[in-house]
């Protein structure tokens, strides 16, 4: 049965006595069994080792320098884990087992396994009680047993890999571990907590992809999770600073979802701030700049009422428009403005410089040559992050608008 439900393909085992790798080869069958031990048990575990080498497991070894100190046996698993790693075993393929050394080096290990989010297992030897003492029980064999782990009813086991992902902007992945977490944590404060961050991560992927209304929704929901009472101050911290943080998300998102204005200029400039500075995407952030200038200027013309699909030159006085013409060359007004076009006309009515911004110019021809536009050249981080300090530059918003539009980044427990 113990097969049956440890299917691991490697095994980290805390031996003091030769039975226990024995056992482990025996009864669990790992691929490769890394076996963590102490000096004075060295020669006895070497020779079990080399008696089932026939076996087709592979033997790794690390030898503690002090039994008796924690943190060496920590550092041991870690090592262990790491090479186990590096040679292709995921860590839901791996398994501790705990079974023998001192109590610190057991401590130790155990400790390195709960925070790593490795399954761990015993072994448990039979006893009985003899003329006033316990015995091993030599009728009976030794069972192995799963050991829970006490981090996943915390939610802290998962939580940071949730956390990391959010960070990253991967709101779709995050929300399924945060409702993973809540589903498995104890105690209702943190189940609305960890509701409440799935909740948020629900809303922030809506909004990424500008489905306002659901955004909304989730958004209210996940704030309403987060204003319940909390009795730890880590949790009360932490949830109070996100309400109050997504309290200034809703009016905003209620202003992007009507007419052009500064909040959807500022959303799509937050936009390709994420994806340039939180994902890496370069060519995807750059795309979204230059969306979000060709915006800023139709906002700008619009604020004049001017329409850039339709242009009402009426609404032009005649000094401006033959400033526009001698400056783009035409000799006929356009009915329609495209982004250089819609620039000029904003600069001429703003009674601004027209020479040509040699910054956005080279920025410009960039994204040209990009692969998301007419070429093939990827963007790199440099030339993005450039175009993104112009554009932050240009875009001219209130603070509350620019806050309304970040997205929160979370911090652990």
């Amino acid at each position: 049965m113990t097969s049956e439900i440890f299917n691991s393909k490697a095994l980290i085992l805390l031996a003091s006595r030769p039975e226990t790798v024995q056992i482990a080869v025996e009864r669990l069958a790992p691929a490769t069994l890394g076996v963590i031990f102490s000096q004075d048990v060295l020669l006895a575990i070497a020779e079990k080792c080399r008696e089932l080498g026939d076996r087709g497991v592979e033997f790794r070894f690390r030898m503690v320098d002090d039994p008796m100190e924690i943190s060496d046996a920590f550092s041991k698993f870690e090592l262990m884990l790491s090479e186990l790693e590096s040679a292709g075993h995921g860590r839901e393929d791996i398994l501790l087992d705990a079974t023998g050394g001192t109590t610190p080096m057991r401590l130790g290990v155990s400790l390195a396994a709960i925070s790593r989010g490795v399954r761990m297992i015993h072994q448990r030897v039979p006893q009985r009680y003899v003329d006033g003492g316990w015995v091993r029980d030599e009728s009976r064999e030794v069972e192995v047993y799963p050991m829970h782990n006490p981090l996943e009813s915390t939610g802290l086991l998962r939580e940071g890999q949730g956390v990391a992902l959010f960070n990253r902007r991967d709101y779709a992945a995050a929300a399924l571990v945060f409702e993973d977490v809540a589903n498995k944590v104890s105690g209702a404060e943190r189940g609305h907590y960890y509701h409440g961050l799935r909740l948020l991560a629900q809303g922030y992927a809506a909004w990424d992809v500008a489905e306002y209304g659901p955004a909304l929704e989730n958004l209210r929901a996940a704030r309403d999770e987060l204003k319940s009472p909390f009795s730890e101050t880590a949790l009360s911290e932490r949830a109070e600073e996100l309400a109050a943080g997504i309290g200034g998300h809703l009016p905003f998102l209620g202003r992007v979802r009507g007419k052009l204005s500064v909040h959807k200029v500022v959303d799509m400039l937050e936009n390709a701030r994420r994806r340039i500075a939180d994902q890496g995407r370069y060519d995807d952030g750059v795309a979204r700049l230059y969306r979000t200038v060709e915006m800023f200027h139709q906002w700008r013309l619009k604020e004049r009422d001017i329409i850039t699909e339709k242009v009402d030159w009426d609404k032009v006085d005649d000094v401006s428009r033959e400033h526009f013409l001698s400056a783009t060359g035409l000799a006929e007004l356009p009915g329609e403005l495209g982004l250089r076009h819609a620039r000029l006309l904003d600069r001429v009515l703003g009674g601004e410089g027209l020479e040509e911004d040699s910054t956005l110019r080279d920025l410009l021809q960039k994204r040209n040559r990009s692969i998301l536009a007419h070429g093939f050249e990827p963007i790199g981080d440099a030339a993005a992050r450039k175009f993104l300090e112009y554009v932050d530059g240009m875009v001219d918003a209130p603070d509350e608008v620019r806050a309304g539009a970040r997205h929160l980044t979370l911090r652990g427990l």
